[in-house]
């Protein structure tokens, strides 16, 4: 920007008129922006390297900033009125935000004048007292030549923004109208590192600029100035878009008119309030652009509705229209509220009337009210409260509907309390012994109330969530078990609440029945042991009761037998052989050991049966000899004789050898 000519101040003032007349001959009319709020306010003062200030945008609800510089001073630093540099309807940003002319804006420079021995550079921040809307503002940065401007922000918490969010939107040229010579110097924006930088040549111009429109809420603006050449300056503007909201209330009579209607900004600002007119129609206007705004219409005495009488909005991409609609309560309704000692609303609670007329019920809303519409006339009637379970409820409420009267019955509340609950426990042992588990323990007390509980493997048992009161502990024992002592014990959960005192039991076991074993011999037909014989005995209902499998002396033991009748033990004979006799040895347990349980294996032969000890068979013949037809003569049927005894007596070896 060139050096400020000293001008008289009568004459200067009189060529700032003629400037801004002509100005406004030369601009084009500003295009229809209905959604624009316009430029925004500054204050700034201060000194060189400490200014301060505040932003305030005209949309409602915008939130304000703080504004903390350390920019040199000078006649050129702070707030300029924009009366002769203004940004033009025809740029991008005045088509969509109107011009500045007339309109506040910044001019800021580097830190010092050369920068030589301390920091060139100068940091501006804009803090704002809310997150801003993440739509629907701009800020705009001014002859940028000789110079260059780094952007940065933070979102909500401090998170800081990604340079894409900051919503740069293009570069452009200001003059021609009026303030400065057309030309065509503009900026070049780095998307990489945020920074704005004037011409190549650093040369001192006027009008370069670049607007931005950010996409996402801010909390803070960050702008650091840095000089190139010379001794520049850099403008800063600010403008948003506002929006309308409007509606219409419909309602019973003349009540449309002069009801209260609220809007609440995202972060829970009240940001306007009006009332009806005489139409039952609303209107906020000039409204900053979120998207969240709740409207919330104020209920009169004698009215309800049959919808939510509070609505979320977004003004984000254009003008909304919320209506609501009342209805009477006839002829008189009896309402309140159900909540807890903190106040907070129960929801769900069922309150029933009782009186003159036919019960009736109501469930209480998410705001914990309750309303009866249509109460006749009367005395004696009575409101109780059915509490959730665990807890307790005030009431009951008696009330009258006076004769000749519209008025409602209000303030009919309730107060939910949760019960005091207590619990119970103790151990479950064997005498003389652990804690024994799966022991059942049931728990009465009043009102019928019953808890069972099954001890754990300590032989814990505990129960929670009792009422105050006297309460009897039983053990059940198991079958064969008997308790020592008592087998109920009394205890008393407080009436504040708690634990009561512990209740034990002690369980003796019943003796243990004598019992006696089963045991036998497993031979071959010569009289030698058969090891690795299974032998199973089964009980008097026939069924396996447990298997042994002979040693190498052939011997046979099963123990744990009970004394009874019906006893067997049956022999699984290996493949090749069979039982001499029959496979299972039927016996009797009386009072000692049964012994002498003895099986023989007999070795199979072809043709199905078993060898006897003298080598003749049990079965299965063979044909009788042919009569002599000339065949071998009396040599060879001796030889095949001998040859025969020598197999016997290798196979007899072989057994031998196998028993051994």
């Amino acid at each position: 920007m060139l050096p400020l000519v000293q001008i008289p101040r009568a004459r200067a003032t009189v060529l700032l008129a003629l400037v801004g007349l002509l100005g406004w001959l030369l601009v084009p009319a500003t295009s229809a922006t209905a959604a624009s709020a316009g430029w925004a306010d500054l204050t700034f003062e201060g000194s060189a390297n400490g200014w301060t200030g505040t932003l305030r945008q005209r949309a409602a609800g915008f939130p304000a900033a703080t504004i903390t510089s350390d920019s040199a001073g000078g006649s050129a630093v702070g707030r300029q009125s924009g009366a002769s540099t203004f940004l033009p309807a025809s740029s991008d940003v005045g088509g969509r935000y109107g011009q500045s002319r007339g309109r506040p804006y910044l001019n800021l420079r580097p830190y010092t004048a050369n920068g030589a021995g301390v920091p060139g550079a100068s940091t501006t921040t804009y803090a704002f007292d809310a997150p801003t809307p993440s739509t629907g503002w701009t800020f705009v940065l001014g002859d940028v030549d000789a110079d260059a401007v780094t952007v940065s922000a933070a979102g909500p918490g401090g998170t800081p923004v990604a340079v894409d969010d900051l919503g740069f939107r293009s570069t452009f040229n200001s003059c021609g109208t009026g303030g400065c010579a057309a030309n065509e110097d503009v900026p070049r924006w780095d998307p990489t590192t945020g920074t704005l930088t004037g011409n190549v040549g650093a040369v001192d111009t006027n009008g370069a600029a670049a607007w931005f429109e950010p996409r996402v809420p801010l909390s803070t603006l960050t702008l650091v100035f840095t000089r190139r050449a010379g001794f520049p300056v850099y403008q800063t503007w600010f403008a948003a878009l506002s929006r309308t909201l409007r509606g219409t209330v419909t309602a019973p009579g003349d009540a449309e008119e002069g009801l209260t209607v609220r809007l609440l900004a995202p972060d829970g600002r009240q940001v306007g309030e009006t009332t009806t007119d005489a139409d039952g129609r609303y209107r906020f206007g000039d409204l900053a652009t979120y998207d969240g705004y709740r409207v919330t219409l104020e209920r009169p005495d004698g009215l309800t509705s049959d919808l939510p009488l509070t609505r979320a909005v977004d003004l984000g991409d254009d003008d909304q229209v919320a209506d609501f609609a009342l209805r009477a309560l006839v002829p008189v309704a009896v309402g309140g509220t159900v909540r807890d000692p903190d106040g907070t609303p129960l929801p769900g609670v069922e309150v029933r009337l009782s009186g003159p007329g036919p019960d009736r019920t109501a469930v209480t809303d998410a705001d914990g009210a309750y309303v009866f519409d249509e109460v006749p006339v009367g005395d004696g009637y009575t409101l109780t409260a059915t509490p959730p379970d665990g807890t307790t409820v005030s009431g009951p409420l008696a009330f009258a509907v006076p004769a000749d009267t519209e008025t409602p019955v209000v303030d009919q509340d309730f107060t939910v309390t949760a019960d005091p609950r207590g619990s119970a426990g103790g151990t479950l042992t064997v005498e003389g012994g652990d804690g024994r588990p799966g022991v059942r323990v049931v728990v009465t007390g009043p009102g019928g109330t019953e808890r069972v509980a099954t001890t754990d493997a300590r032989g814990r048992w505990s129960v929670d969530d009792l009422p105050p009161g006297s309460y009897t502990a039983t053990v059940e024992p198991f079958a064969g078990a008997e308790v020592v002592g008592d087998a109920s014990g009394r205890l008393t959960v407080p009436e504040r609440g708690g634990p009561a005192d512990d209740v034990d039991f002690v369980l003796r076991l019943p003796p243990a029945p004598a019992t006696y074993a089963a045991e036998g011999l497993v031979t071959d037909e010569a009289g030698m042991a058969f090891p690795d014989v299974t032998v199973t005995v089964l009980d008097p209902d026939g069924e396996p009761f447990a298997t042994s499998t002979t040693g190498e002396d052939g011997t046979w033991r099963v123990d744990g037998l009970l004394p009874d009748e019906g006893w067997s033990a049956v022999v699984d004979p290996p493949e090749g052989y069979a039982a001499e006799g029959s496979e299972t040895l039927p016996f009797a347990v009386s009072d000692a050991d049964v012994d002498g349980l003895g099986f023989v294996l007999l070795e199979r032969v072809a043709g199905g049966g078993s060898t006897s000890g003298d080598g003749s068979s049990d079965g299965g013949g063979s044909d009788p000899a042919l009569a002599s037809t000339g065949g071998p003569d009396l040599a060879l049927l001796l030889l095949g004789a001998a040859l025969a005894s020598a197999g016997l007596v290798l196979v007899r070896s072989g057994r031998a050898a196998r028993r051994r």
